[in-house]
């Protein structure tokens, strides 16, 4: 995931007015906006006995090198495929795959980073996306008709340049956009991209963009699609489009991916929802949401009395 940008002491009395309005007791909550530096002081702190994290992998692994023996929540990076089977309704799919790539401008862990489409629906599967694309709106994020607004900061960006130039070198083919956007405010406003074509080699299928862009990748049948799917070392949340319940309780038990959603988006998230990364990937460990993040956060004691 991207970096976020730095809480101003604006920001940061704004949300202060917010939480003693919410009735929110004095010194439950601290908000301490700073560099890096004030980071590692509070995760090396003795004060501080659990971490949660949501972010990216690089700065999540700094901090586990760094925090010691304390209880965490690590919630990183995602690259979650969105893969179109065979009999999968393919108008759902498609809304879907749009809507995951879209949202937020893509800047979400759980965005639609790559869909792996079956081989004998690829051509419906990629025109329909192509008028799909059309009900995408680029533009200023406070008018209601905008459904794509622009990218959070330069170094997104300049990600996506760098992943679309790689994909394109290697013979991707954008049907669809694939360059920032002229006659914007700042030159973070980037054209919502179709690419097809697409090889696991390639940096917008192996790594996270964190961008408006969606890239097709196509797969023979349920062996070598689940076989893409697992190839990467993020494993957050996939999404499975089929009619086929056993076809999707497969996808299920073998996709390397701590949630799978059937026939929805995988920016699909409620609160309740246990969500987190597959064990062994650099998406971390632990879930965020309901009863599982506050049993990972709890200790477990154990009292013996002997009573003779």
């Amino acid at each position: 995931m991207a970096k976020p940008p730095e809480l101003t002491p604006l920001a940061c009395l704004a949300l202060g007015d917010l939480l003693a309005e919410a009735g929110t007791p004095p010194g439950l909550v601290s908000i301490l906006p700073g560099a890096g530096s004030t980071g590692a002081a509070l995760v090396r702190h003795p004060g501080v006995d659990a971490i949660g994290f949501v972010g990216s992998s690089r700065t999540g692994e700094r901090i586990v090198a760094t925090m010691g023996l304390k209880r965490s929540i690590m919630e990183m990076s995602g690259n979650g495929p969105l893969i179109v089977c065979a009999d999968a309704d393919c108008a759902a799919a498609v809304a879907a795959a749009t809507y995951g790539a879209s949202w937020n401008a893509g800047q979400v862990c759980c965005a639609s980073e790559r869909v792996i489409v079956d081989a004998a629906v690829h051509d419906e599967f990629l025109a329909a996306c192509v008028e799909a694309a059309k009900t995408v709106r680029l533009g200023d994020p406070f008018d209601p008709a905008t459904t794509l607004g622009p990218l959070n900061n330069e170094p997104t960006a300049a990600k996506m340049d760098r992943h679309l130039a790689d994909a394109v070198a290697l013979g991707a083919e954008p049907v669809i956009g694939g360059a920032r956007a002229a006659g914007y405010p700042t030159r973070l406003y980037y054209e919502y991209t179709l690419l097809d074509g697409v090889t696991p080699q390639m940096r917008v299928a192996a790594e996270e963009s964190f961008g408006p862009v969606l890239p097709v990748l196509t797969g023979r049948g349920d062996d070598e699609i689940l076989r893409l799917a697992n190839d990467s070392d993020l494993g957050l949340q996939a999404a499975v489009f089929t009619r086929s319940l056993r076809r999707a309780f497969r996808y299920g038990e073998q996709l390397r991916a701590g949630s799978v959603v059937v026939n929805e988006s995988t920016d699909y998230f409620e609160g309740a929802q246990p969500f987190g990364g597959a064990a062994g990937t650099r998406t971390g460990w632990g879930r965020v949401g309901g009863m599982a993040q506050l049993r990972d956060m709890t200790d477990l004691r154990t009292v013996i009395i002997n009573l003779g």
